[in-house]
């Protein structure tokens, strides 16, 4: 997975710093560098800070304008303020998707705006703040409406990425697994 946030040096100063203003030398050094991965590389994703709020949507809007051809691009916000805005219109113009996130602090989304879609099972890190060795918290009522949403997209022909955090169930793998599990019939 690559990211606009954490990772690489600069691309916490894209999003979080720099509030995606001022940063086109940063960012194409970014996408520059992840073309690296060829065939390899997923979709970039876009995580903006709990603080980026709905204000900032035309500031999105020019960056995802600015941003080279040829990527797949995934745009997470953290911020309820998102919510019944016109995100879903964008993302969907700019061939971008909502990133659909798992997250106390949110509600769940499960719109696609894109031929992708990207999901995220990031749980509460005050929860597990370490020891990420074997699952912790049954999540299976979850899972399977996640699962409803995955094979929804999946119909439409969609190609779904999904990640899973180790703050979700405590172990990221383990998750995955029975996630799969889930989807077929388990």
């Amino acid at each position: 997975m690559s990211a606009f946030a954490g990772g690489v040096q600069n691309s916490q100063e894209i999003t979080h710093e720099k509030n995606l203003l001022g940063c086109e030398r940063e960012t194409q050094s970014f996408v520059r560098t992840m073309k690296e991965l060829g065939d390899r590389l997923g979709p970039l994703l876009l995580q903006l800070p709990p603080s980026f709020t709905v204000e900032g949507l035309g500031v999105l809007n020019d960056f995802l304008a600015g941003l080279p051809a040829g990527f797949r691009y995934a745009v997470e916000v953290r911020h309820r303020s998102w919510l019944g805005s016109y995100l879903p219109e964008i993302l969907g113009e700019r061939g971008a998707a909502l990133v659909l996130v798992d997250y106390p602090k949110m509600p769940r989304m499960d719109e696609a705006t894109a031929d992708f879609s990207y999901v995220r099972w990031l749980g509460d890190r005050r929860e597990f703040p370490s020891g990420h060795t074997h699952l912790e918290k049954e999540r299976d009522e979850d899972l399977r409406w996640w699962s409803g949403v995955v094979g929804r997209f999946l119909q439409e022909g969609r190609t779904v990425f999904a990640y899973a955090n180790n703050h979700y169930q405590n172990h990221s793998p383990s998750t995955l697994a029975r996630f799969e599990a889930i989807r077929r019939g388990g």
